[in-house]
C-alpha cells in the first residue's frame, strides 16, 4: 500500500510508465518468433527414398524411377532391386510376398514447393530420425525451463541487469543457431536461446508490474499479451518472405542486439531496490520518474526518511534472507505455489501442444499461423474485461476449463471434418492465450516483492516443463491418434478446478512481504480460533475431578517433540533443501537400472541363418527360398526350410503346393539379427530367442531377487548400523557390480552381477527414503516424497535418451553405473539421522549432527542451546523388543495391521507396475517412444497424487490409485488384441496410477512405522515389492498358455490391495512415531502409558 501511494505521488500512470511499457513491449513482438519458429524451420515436407546410384544411368524420367524403386506411398523404404514390371500399364502386386525392401541408404528426395530449406531437409530428420525434430523443440523448451534460474538471479542482482544480459544472450545464441554446422550444435544454441527467452519474459513482466499503479496492471499486462499476439502475425509474414531456415533464424535474432543497446536506459525497479536495502538508489530512481512525469517538485520533496517511513515494514522484512523454500514454508504461500504450478504447467502444455503442430490441421501452414494469432485478439480482449471487472480467479479458471473442453471435443470429431476440428482447436488456443494473459498478471500479484521473481521462476519452470512434455506427448499420437488430445484436454480442466483455490487479487495492492500474503487470510483464522476445541484440560490445579475431554482420554504431549526441535533448528531450511537434492540425484539413475532390460535385453527382428548348400555359403542363398514367411510377410523367427524352395523366386511364385508342405527345422546354424532399433543386446550376444527366450525373463527375475534380498537385509542392517553407512556402501556396490555387469563374459556372470546390483539398489532406495523422511518437517514430507518420485520419473527420460544414444548394451550398462562412484564419494558428507541416533542410544552423535544442521540453517544459537539430556527427553525409550525388530512388526495388534497392509500395498503395486513397464515391446510400438510415454504419464500422476496426499490424506490416495490401476488393467481384457492403441492407452493410465501409488507408498510406509524399526518395516515393504517384481515376469510367461491370464492377475492384485488399504491408519499431519508404543497408542491399544497389550515380557511397575 505504501509504495502504491508513492507511485501516485510521482505521477501514477505518467509519461515514464508509458515509455517504459513501450520499450519492454518491443522485444515481446519477437518472442513468438522464437517460441513458434520450428513450425517453419522444422517443417516436414513430403519425401521419399533416393534410388540407388546405379539408377541414374537408366535413362528413365524421375517419375518412372520413383515407381520402380520406391513402393507406392512409402517414405522410408525402397526396393532392393528395381521392379521393372511395375512400369507395365496393368502391373499388379505379386501373388506371394512383396519384393524385398531396405532402408533409404542413399538419403531422401524432398518436395521443396513450400519449404525450400529446413533443418529436416538439411539433416534428414525423417523416418527413424523423425523423433529428433520433437527432440530439438523439447531441448529449446528445456532451455526455457533452466532459464527459470534468472528468476532467482534477478531477485539478487536486479531486474534490469539480468534483462539486459538476456537480450544479449538471445541475440548471440539466435545468430549462432543460424550458422550451426551440425544438428547437435543447433540444439545447443537453441537451448541457450531458450534460457535467454525465459529471462526476458520473467523480468519484463516484473519490471512492468512493479512500476505500474494498481488499477493499470491488468491493462498493461493485456497490452504486452497483444504484442506477443502481433508477433505471431509477424512470424507468419517473415516466414513466408524468407523460406530458407538459416535466413529466417537470423532475421528473428538480430533485432535483440538493438534491444540490448537501449536496455541500458531502462530504470531499475524501485520496489526491489528498497527490499534489498539500496534506499539511496531507489530514491534517485523515484526522483527520475517524477521528473519524466512532470512532477519534479514532488520528487524533490522525497528523501530517505520519507521513503523509510512509508516502507518501514518492507525494509525490515528485507533484512531476512529469502530462498526458494519460502515459496512453500507458510500455509498460504504453499497453497498459492501448488495451484500456480498446476495452472502454469497445463496452460503451457496444452498451448504448445496445439501451437507447435500446425501441419496436423492439413491447411496452408501460413494461413493457420495467422488464424492462431488472430484468435488471440478477441480472446485477450474478453479476458481483460473479465480480469478487470469480474476478477483474476474467475478468468483463470473459466479460460482453462473452456480450453480443455474444446480440445476434448475434438476427440469426438471425425478426421474428415477438418474445418470443425480446426475451429475447435482455434477456440481452445484462444482460451489458452487468455489463460496466459491472466496468469502472468495473476502470478505477479500473488507473490510478494521479496520473492516475486523466485515465484515467477517456479511458475516459469512448471510452464517450461509443460512445453517440454507437449511435443513428447504429440509423439504418442503414433500409438493412438486421440491420445494427445485426451491428455491436452484433461490437463486444463483439472487445473481450472485447482485455480478456484487461489485467492482473489483484484483491486488489491501488490504484497511486499511474506507476512502480507499470510495476513490476507488472518481475519478468517481469527474468526475460527474461537471454534477450536482444546486438547488440553483447562482444569485448575485445585480440582480433584477428572477433566472432561469427552469419551476419549488424550495423552498430554511431551515438552518438545522431534518435529518441534526441527522447527527450532530451521525447519525446511538450507540443510534440508541441500540434503534432499543430494539424495535425489542418485534416484535419477535408479530407473535406469530397474528398467534397463527394456533396452539391454531388447529383442530385434531375427530369423534363422539359411542352410548352406553345395558350393555356396549361407550368404549366397536368397532369404525368400530358405525361410518360411508369416502372415505379415516377414520371415519366421525360429524355423527354416530343410531344402531351399527355388520356385519361390519366380515373380508369380505361389506359397501353396510344395512350399507350404516343405519340411522345416530349428535354427541349427544360429540366427541373423536385423539392423533396427537394437543393434547389440544380451539377446543378440547370447542368442536368447526361440527355445532360450525365457532366459531373458529369468535374468530380470534374478535382478529382482537381488532387490528382494537387499530389501530385508539392508533394512535390518540400517536399523542396527545406521542409514548413512549402509547408503554409502550401497552406492559403492551399485557402481562396482554395474561395471562388472558391463564386462560380463557370459550370461551366468551377467546374472550374478545383476543380482548383486539389485541387492545394492534396494539399499539405496530404502535408506534414501528414510534419511529424507527423518530429516524433513511433517508439513514438507509429501512434497519431498513427490520430488523424489519425480526424480525417478525423470530418470525414465534419461534412460530413454541414453539408450537412444548408446545402442550397444555394454556401453549403456557402463553409462548408468559409473555415476554411482561419484555418489559414493560425496555421500561421506551426509549427516546421519539424528532420530535414529537418539533412539539407538547415541545422543552425543545426534547432538553433533543437530548442531551442524543448525549452523547450516543459520540457527547456530538454537543449536548451541541443545544438550544430550534434552535429546534423551525427545524419545521415550522402551525396553528391548522381544524377538528383535523383525518380531516387533507382528507382535502387537497395531503393528500387525500396519505390516499386513503395507505388505499388500507394496506387493501389488510393484507386481502390476513391472508387469506393465517391463514388457514395452509387447505393445507393438517403438520401444523408445513407449518408454517416453510411460515416463511422461508419471508427471501428471504424481502431481495429482501429491495434492490428494496433502489435502485429502495418504489412505485415500493409496487406495484410489491402486483401485484405478487395477480397473484399467482389467479393462484391457475386453479390448481386442488388434486395437493396440486402445490397449496402450489403458496400460498408460494404469501405469500412471501405479506410479502415483509408489509415490504415496514411500511416504505412507515411512510414516506408519516407528523410528526404532522404521528401516526394518521399510525393508518388509521393499521385500514384498521385490517379490512382486520377481513374480511379474514369471506371470507374463503364462500368456503362452492363456493370453488374458496375466492381465487378470495383474489387475486383481491392486484392487485387493486397495481394499486392504482401508484398514491402515491415516497419518496426514501426524508426527512420525518414535516407538512401538506410539503406534499402538495411535491405534487405540494404549491409553496414556498403560498397556492394553503388553509390548514386552516385563510389566511396568506402575502399570495397571
Amino acid at each position: 500500500m505504501a509504495f502504491a501511494s508513492l507511485l501516485e505521488h510521482v505521477g501514477g500512470m505518467g509519461r515514464f510508465q508509458v515509455l517504459s511499457v513501450l520499450l519492454l513491449s518491443l522485444p515481446v513482438l519477437m518472442m513468438a518468433s522464437h517460441n513458434l519458429l520450428q513450425n517453419f524451420t522444422a517443417a516436414t515436407s513430403d519425401h521419399w527414398c533416393r534410388p540407388r546410384p546405379e539408377a541414374n544411368g537408366s535413362g528413365l524420367d524421375p517419375e518412372a524411377l520413383l515407381r520402380v524403386w520406391v513402393p507406392r506411398g512409402e517414405r522410408c523404404r525402397r526396393f532392393v532391386a528395381p521392379q521393372w514390371w511395375l512400369l507395365e500399364a496393368n502391373a499388379s502386386e505379386p501373388n506371394s510376398s512383396w519384393p524385398e525392401t531396405e532402408p533409404c541408404g542413399d538419403g531422401w528426395t524432398y518436395d521443396r514447393s513450400v519449404f525450400t530449406s529446413t533443418i529436416i531437409t538439411e539433416w534428414d530428420l525423417v523416418c527413424s530420425s523423425r523423433g529428433l525434430k520433437q527432440l530439438a523443440q523439447s531441448l529449446y523448451m528445456a532451455g526455457v525451463l533452466v532459464g527459470g534460474l534468472f528468476g532467482g538471479l534477478s531477485d539478487r542482482f536486479g531486474r534490469r541487469s539480468v534483462l539486459t544480459w538476456c537480450y544479449l544472450q538471445m541475440a548471440a545464441m539466435g545468430t549462432c543457431s543460424s550458422f550451426a554446422p551440425t544438428f547437435s550444435v543447433y540444439c545447443l544454441f537453441r537451448f541457450l536461446t531458450g534460457m535467454a527467452f525465459s529471462g526476458i519474459v520473467l523480468n519484463s513482466v516484473s519490471l512492468s508490474i512493479e512500476w505500474m499503479p494498481t488499477h493499470m496492471r491488468a491493462l498493461v499486462g493485456t497490452f504486452m499479451g497483444y504484442c506477443y499476439t502481433t508477433g505471431q502475425f509477424l512470424l507468419a509474414g517473415v516466414a513466408f518472405a524468407v523460406p530458407d531456415w538459416r535466413q529466417l533464424q537470423l532475421v528473428v535474432s538480430l533485432p535483440f542486439f538493438g534491444f540490448f543497446l537501449y536496455s541500458w536506459w531502462l530504470t531499475e525497479s524501485a520496489r526491489w531496490l528498497v527490499m534489498v536495502g539500496r534506499s539511496h538508489q531507489a530514491l534517485r530512481e523515484l526522483q527520475k520518474v517524477a521528473r519524466i512525469n512532470g512532477k519534479k517538485e514532488e520528487g524533490d520533496k522525497l528523501d530517505i526518511e520519507t521513503l523509510r517511513s512509508h516502507m518501514e515494514k518492507e525494509m525490515t522484512s528485507s533484512k531476512t534472507r529469502h530462498t526458494v523454500v519460502d515459496l512453500v514454508r507458510t500455509p498460504v504461500l504453499r497453497r498459492i505455489s501448488f495451484c500456480l504450478c498446476f495452472v502454469w504447467f497445463s496452460t503451457s502444455f496444452a498451448y504448445y501442444g496445439l501451437a507447435m503442430d500446425l501441419q496436423n490441421f492439413e491447411f496452408d501452414i501460413y494461413v493457420i499461423q495467422l488464424i492462431f494469432g488472430a484468435v488471440d485478439i478477441p480472446a485477450k480482449l474478453v479476458s481483460i474485461l473479465t480480469i478487470t471487472y469480474v476478477g483474476r480467479r474467475f478468468t483463470q479458471a473459466v479460460a482453462l476449463i473452456l480450453a480443455g473442453l474444446a480440445i476434448l471435443a475434438n476427440v469426438l470429431v471425425p478426421r474428415d471434418l477438418r474445418t470443425l476440428r480446426t475451429a475447435l482447436a482455434v477456440f481452445g488456443k484462444g482460451c489458452l492465450a487468455a489463460s496466459f494473459n491472466c496468469v502472468f498478471l495473476y502470478t505477479g500479484e500473488l507473490y510478494p516483492t521479496v520473492i516475486r521473481q523466485t515465484g515467477m521462476g517456479l511458475a516459469n519452470t512448471m510452464s517450461r516443463l509443460g512445453s517440454i512434455m507437449a511435443p513428447l506427448v504429440k509423439m504418442a499420437g503414433e500409438l493412438f491418434p486421440a491420445l494427445p488430445f485426451l491428455i491436452y484436454g484433461a490437463a486444463p480442466v483439472v487445473s481450472g478446478l485447482v485455480a478456484v483455490f487461489l485467492p482473489e487479487t483484484r483491486n488489491i495492492a501488490l504484497p511486499e512481504t511474506v507476512e502480507e500474503v499470510e495476513g490476507r487470510t488472518q481475519s478468517q483464522k481469527d474468526e475460527s480460533r474461537d471454534l477450536q476445541v482444546p486438547l488440553q484440560p483447562t482444569q485448575s490445579s485445585n480440582s480433584t475431578g477428572p477433566p472432561d475431554l469427552g469419551p476419549v482420554q488424550l495423552r498430554p504431549p511431551p515438552a518438545m517433540s522431534f518435529v518441534e526441535l526441527l522447527s527450532r533448528l530451521g525447519g525446511m531450511g538450507r540443510f534440508q533443501v541441500t540434503y534432499v537434492a543430494a539424495l535425489a540425484v542418485p534416484l535419477l539413475m535408479l530407473a535406469s537400472h530397474n528398467l534397463l532390460q527394456n533396452f539391454t535385453a531388447g529383442i530385434p527382428e531375427h530369423h534363422c541363418r539359411p542352410r548352406p548348400v553345395a558350393n555356396a555359403t549361407a550368404a549366397d542363398v536368397p532369404l525368400l527360398v530358405s525361410i518360411p514367411w508369416d502372415g505379415h510377410r516377414r520371415p519366421q523367427s525360429c524355423r527354416r526350410y530343410v531344402e531351399p524352395q527355388w520356385h519361390l523366386l519366380d515373380v508369380n511364385g505361389s506359397a501353396n503346393g510344395t512350399a507350404a508342405e516343405a519340411a522345416t527345422e530349428p535354427c541349427h546354424d544360429g540366427w541373423t539379427y536385423l539392423d533396427g532399433i537394437f543393434t547389440d543386446t544380451i539377446v543378440t550376444e547370447w542368442d536368447l530367442v526361440c527355445d532360450s527366450k525365457k532366459l531373458r525373463q529369468v535374468a530380470q527375475s534374478i535382478y529382482m531377487a537381488g532387490i528382494l534380498l537387499g530389501s530385508s537385509l539392508f533394512g535390518i542392517l540400517s536399523d542396527k548400523f545406521g542409514r548413512r553407512a549402509l547408503l554409502t556402501w550401497c552406492y559403492l556396490q551399485l557402481g562396482a557390480t554395474g561395471v562388472g555387469t558391463a564386462a560380463a563374459p557370459s550370461l551366468l556372470v551377467y546374472c550374478v552381477c545383476r543380482f548383486l546390483t539389485g541387492l545394492a539398489m534396494a539399499g539405496v532406495s530404502l535408506n534414501s527414503a528414510s534419511l529424507c523422511m527423518e530429516w524433513i518437517p511433517t508439513e514438507a514430507r509429501a512434497v519431498v516424497g513427490t520430488i523424489n518420485g519425480y526424480c525417478y520419473t525423470l530418470g525414465q527420460f534419461v534412460l530413454a535418451a541414453a539408450a537412444f544414444g548408446l545402442p550397444r548394451w555394454r556401453q549403456l550398462q557402463l553409462a548408468v553405473s559409473l555415476p554411482f562412484f561419484v555418489f559414493f564419494f560425496y555421500s561421506w558428507l551426509y549427516v546421519e539421522s539424528a532420530r535414529w541416533q537418539v533412539t539407538s542410544g547415541r545422543p552425543d552423535l545426534a547432538l553433533r549432527g543437530l548442531r551442524k544442521v543448525a549452523r547450516v540453517n543459520g540457527r547456530k544459537e538454537e543449536g548451541d542451546k541443545l544438550s544430550e539430556e534434552a535429546l534423551r527427553a525427545l524419545v521415550r525409550r522402551e525396553p528391548p523388543l522381544p524377538g528383535g525388530a523383525v518380531a516387533a512388526l507382528v507382535r502387537t495388534p497395531g503393528m500387525r495391521t500396519v505390516s499386513c497392509g503395507v505388505s499388500f500395498v507394496w506387493f501389488s503395486t510393484s507386481f502390476a507396475y513391472y508387469g506393465l513397464a517391463m514388457d514395452l515391446q509387447g505393445f507393438g510400438f517403438n520401444v523408445y517412444l513407449s518408454q517416453l510415454v510411460f515416463g511422461a504419464v508419471d508427471i501428471p500422476a504424481k502431481l495429482l497424487s501429491v495434492l490428494v496426499i496433502s489435502c485429502l490424506g495418504r489412505r485415500l490416495a493409496q487406495g484410489g490409485a491402486l483401485a484405478l490401476a487395477g480397473l484399467c488393467i482389467l479393462a484391457n481384457i475386453f479390448v481386442p488384441s488388434e486395437l493396440q492403441t486402445l490397449r496402450m492407452a489403458f496400460a498408460v493410465v494404469g501405469k500412471g496410477a501405479l506410479a502415483a501409488s509408489f509415490n504415496c507408498a514411500y511416504i505412507f510406509s515411512g510414516e506408519l512405522f516407528p523410528t526404532v524399526i522404521r528401516q526394518t518395516g521399510m525393508g518388509l515393504g521393499g521385500t514384498m515389492a521385490r517379490v512382486g517384481s520377481m513374480v511379474a515376469p514369471l506371470v507374463r510367461m503364462m500368456a503362452d498358455v492363456t493370453p488374458v491370464l496375466p492381465l487378470v492377475i495383474y489387475g486383481a492384485a491392486p484392487i485387493v490391495s486397495a481394499i486392504a488399504t482401508c484398514f491402515l491408519p491415516e497419518t496426514r499431519n501426524a508426527p512420525l512415531p518414535e516407538t512401538v508404543k506410539d503406534v499402538e497408542r495411535r491405534a487405540g491399544h494404549l491409553e496414556d502409558d498403560v498397556a492394553v497389550v503388553p509390548l514386552s515380557s516385563t510389566k511396568s511397575k506402575d502399570g495397571a
